[in-house]
Order: C-alpha cells, then structure tokens, then sequence
C-alpha cells in the first residue's frame, strides 16, 4: 500500500515536471525576443519590481520590439506588451480572455467582499453598469463645489499656516495624502476623514485602517496561493473562522482591519438608508457623494443589477482605496513638475488667475493649457506605473499593428499565447512610444496637446484618456476617470493662485511602490519643495 502511494506521487511529481518543461522549452513564446533571466528561480521579476528599477523598464520600452517576452518564475513565459493591435485584443476585443490573475482577485475580495475589482467577465459588467451612472457628467458637475470646499480647506488649513511668515520647504507628498484622502471621503462616502489642520492627522478609524490595510496585505505576497481559496469561502463568518487557525499574523492583521472597515462603512450605509427612507436625502443638495448616488440608483434598477449593502460597501471602498494613492501620486507628480518648469507654472498660473476664483464643470474643463499640462503629465507619468498584469485565460492569438522578428528570424504578424501565461499591460510603455508620439516622446511638451487633442502620429491606442493608456481602456477602464481630472484641476486651481512651488530637493526620486509611483528621499516617502504665499 505504501509503495503504490508513493508511485502515485512520483508519477503525479513527473507530470507537473514535465509540463513544467515543456511549457518552457516548446512554448510558443520562445522565439520572442527579450532579456535575459537575471536569476533561476525569479527570472526578470526582481529587475521588472525593483523599487528603483526605471532603467529596465526604459530598455524594455527602447530595445525590443512592443512585446518583449520576459522570465517569471523559473523562466515562466511572460509578456511586456505596448502594441496597440495587441493592447486593443487584450482590452477591449478579447476582453474576458484576459482578467487578474486569482490571487490579485482573491485578495481583494478578502479586503473588500464581491465588488467591482474582484469579480469577472459578466459579474464586473454587472457592477460597472450599476456604477457607472454616479459618474455621469450631471453628477460629476455637483461635485465640483465640495471638490472646491475641500482644496481651500487644505490651502487655509495645511499650507498657509506654515508660509504666512516666508517660503518654506513643505512635505508635499504627505499634503497630497491628506487631500486626496479627504477628497474621495466627502466625493465617496459623504464623511469626512481629516480635519484638514497642521495639528491634527486624520482621525477617522475607517481612514485609519485604510492606511494600514495594504501593508498587511502585501505582506502576505508569499502566500498569494492561499488568497483564491480564502476568498472563495461563501460566508464571511466562514473566511474569519478559517483565518483564525492559520498561524500567519499578517492575515490575522488584515482581518482586524477588513472588520473595522466593514463596520465603519456598513454604519454608514446605515444612515444613509434611514435618511432616504425619511426623504432627507436629496440628490438636489445633500446627496451628491458616490455612495449616496449609487443607493439612489439602486432604487430604480431592476432586480439583477441590485446591490445588497455587502456590495454596496465593497465597492464603495474598492474606489476610494482606488483612488486615493493614485490621487495623491498625480498631485505630487504635477507639482514636483510644475516646480521644475517656473515657465510652465507661470503661463498656467496666468491662465487660472484670468478666470473666476470659483468655476463650474464647464469652465473648469475649458481652461486650454491646464488640460494640456495635465494631460501631458499624466501621459509621461502615469500614476499606476509602469503597467498592470493580467493572464491568459485560454489558449488565443494575439495580432500584431508591428510584426516582430524572432530569434530564429522568422516575422510573427501574430502571437500564439498559452493559457495561463502572464501578460503586462505597459501603461508607460504605450505612453512613451516614439512610434505614436514622435522622437519627442519622452520630452515634456505641453504644446502638443493643443485644442485638447494629442500631436501624435496616427497610430491609435485603446486608452479613453486622449490617446494614452493611463486610464486603461475596455471594460476594465478606470470608471472614475472623469471624476479624478476633475479633483485634480480643481487642486491645482485653488493651489496655484495662492502659492508658487519652486527648487525642489534635488535628491527627490520615484520608486515603484506597489505598481504606483511615490517620492522618495533618503528612504523615506517625502516631496520637499520650496512653498511660497502669493500677495493677494
């Protein structure tokens, strides 16, 4: 009986080392060119995650081809792709071949519950329909005043204080943090989680625990095949009573925090149902922020694209979670930028000092050279950086806008692609093509996006922002696009009429932190730059 068990395993053990081989050695992909393993074990994924690792991701932007085969683990296959053809099936024709792998969803679900970014194919279409109308232009255009409400709190509250007796250099990033945190709470949930003063960080237990969550759950990396099994578990009750005997504090961590946000947001759900319920809820004044709007929408759908309150919260807090370090990597970006080019930030200081110091959704949107400086940043510097991962759901082609020839010298007009093989959407990539942008590509050129539309070459990307992949493309494209431009502008209105940003610190840079840029200075998430108070 024991030897029988034991060939079972050795014959099952062959097996998977067989096909382990075979798919590395009679892969399809094998003829793409790309870089070399840097390791056995890891291949390319220490240079592709290196925190600071900008120079290869530059040589795979300029020395291949726009798919470029790199090395997982144990010289697994992968894919680097910024051909459009490519990116436009991946995306957006052949969509649900192509979703997050399950360990991404898994964790997901396990911090937030079925929402929006953990669901699939006919069940994300479920969620993104339902979502989608609070997102509408009519709504988006009542937002504008609390966006406003908001940045000139910060600009009283976190700014002026400190410059009212002369320029000094600020902590920039920890600024944007708190904005952009305080932003999407008001804009999301209708609560507000700062104060918005130099003495006090924000208080909000939900804020808090947000803070904390994605520390705990990146240090569960190592155990990503254990996140699938977590989250398919049917009953909340069942997930904490498995987590309970698995000796890993980290999890027990996220599910201390997972609690205390669902309690937070389902508290808050709460009030907001009583107060429809007693018609205080009017979408005319007091019920402008996101999850107001999708309880108001919820009402008059149809029983499929219903929300229970679980959905409700979990894609309420899947956004803001979303949006609020991305938010505040754009801001500090923009700024870092504007500090650098004095011209730029005059010129587009100049515009916004000609209009109103209060603009609605149309004049916002109509300031020409703030849509081009903002645009052009978020081309060159997107803040999800420098690209997101998907795999290959099943056996497909993936064509080709510009063939490549193999190593053995062969052109490819097409891609044969395995099922299971990874695949890296490169957002910068696409945005740095001097094949689309020209041999300027990599310049910082707000005059190319004159009239609001980009100077490109004509070869067209599947991105919804202006030609561009920042915001994704398909069905999967961010949903609040729209809604952070707006944030974003109004910042960037109310900020540069009061101050002038200038000589940042010149040991600043941008590491990778967790697939979005974060300044850095010594070690530490910093942005110091010179801030100095404008005469009114």
């Amino acid at each position: 009986m024991a030897s029988s068990t034991i060939c079972i395993v050795l014959l099952c053990l062959g097996a998977y080392i067989a096909r382990f081989l075979c798919r590395r050695i009679f892969s399809p992909l094998r003829n793409i060119p790309g870089p070399s393993p840097k390791a056995l074990s890891t291949g390319n994924l220490s240079q592709y995650y290196d925190l600071d690792g900008w120079s290869f991701q530059r040589e795979l932007e300029s020395s291949y081809n726009e798919v470029v085969k790199l090395h997982g683990w144990f010289r697994d296959p992968q894919l680097f792709v910024f051909d459009p053809a490519a990116l436009h099936s991946i995306l957006v024709k052949d969509q649900d071949l192509y979703e997050q792998m399950p360990q991404f969803l898994g964790l997901s679900r396990l911090c937030f519950g079925k929402g929006i970014f953990s669901t699939i194919a006919d069940e994300h279409r479920k969620y993104r329909r339902t979502m989608m109308p609070a997102f509408s232009t009519a709504n988006l255009r009542g937002m504008i005043p609390l966006f406003y409400e908001v940045a000139e709190k910060a600009r009283d509250g976190l700014i002026s204080p400190r410059v009212s007796e002369g320029p000094e250099t600020l902590d920039l990033n920890s600024i944007f943090c708190r904005i952009s945190l305080e932003l999407i709470g008001r804009a999301g949930m209708g609560t507000s989680f700062d104060p918005m003063l130099p003495t006090e960080e924000r208080t909000h237990q939900y804020a808090q625990a947000l803070k904390e969550m994605f520390p705990a759950a990146f240090k569960l990396s190592h155990f990503f095949p254990l996140l699938p099994i977590l989250a398919k578990l049917p009953l909340p009750s069942l997930r904490r009573s498995m987590i309970r005997f698995i000796p890993l504090p980290a999890l027990h961590m996220l599910r201390d925090l997972v609690d205390l946000m669902d309690a937070s947001a389902t508290e808050i759900v709460r009030n907001r149902r009583a107060l429809m319920k007693d018609g205080q809820l009017d979408a005319k004044d007091n019920g402008r922020d996101l999850m107001s709007l999708l309880m108001k929408n919820d009402a008059n759908v149809d029983g499929t694209l219903h929300l229970t309150d679980e959905e409700l919260v979990a894609s309420t807090s899947m956004i803001i979670s979303a949006a609020t370090d991305s938010t505040s990597a754009a801001l500090g970006r923009i700024f870092h930028i504007l500090a650098l080019y004095p011209e730029v930030q005059e010129r587009l200081r100049a515009e916004i000092v000609a209009a109103p110091e209060q603009l609605n959704h149309d004049a916002l949107v109509a300031l020409p050279y703030l849509d081009a400086v903002l645009r052009e940043i978020l081309r060159l510097y997107p803040p999800v950086s420098p690209g997101m991962f998907r795999e290959a759901r099943a056996k497909t082609v993936i064509p080709l806008s510009n063939p490549i020839t193999g190593v053995d010298g062969k052109v490819y007009h097409a891609l044969t692609v395995p099922k299971g093989t990874g695949i890296y959407i490169a957002i910068t990539a696409a945005n740095h093509s001097t094949r689309i942008w020209g041999e300027d590509a990599l310049e910082f050129r707000p005059e190319r996006w004159a009239g609001g539309k980009a100077d490109f070459t004509g070869e067209k990307l599947c991105g919804i922002y202006g030609n561009t992949m920042t915001f994704l493309g398909g069905g999967h494209s961010c949903i609040g696009f729209k809604f952070a431009q707006l944030e974003i502008k109004v910042v960037i209105c109310v900020l540069l009429r009061a101050f002038r940003f200038s000589r940042p610190d010149p040991q600043i840079t941008w590491r990778k932190t967790n697939s979005i840029p974060s300044p850095n200075v010594g070690g530490q998430a910093k942005l110091p730059i010179l801030v100095e108070a404008l005469s009114a």
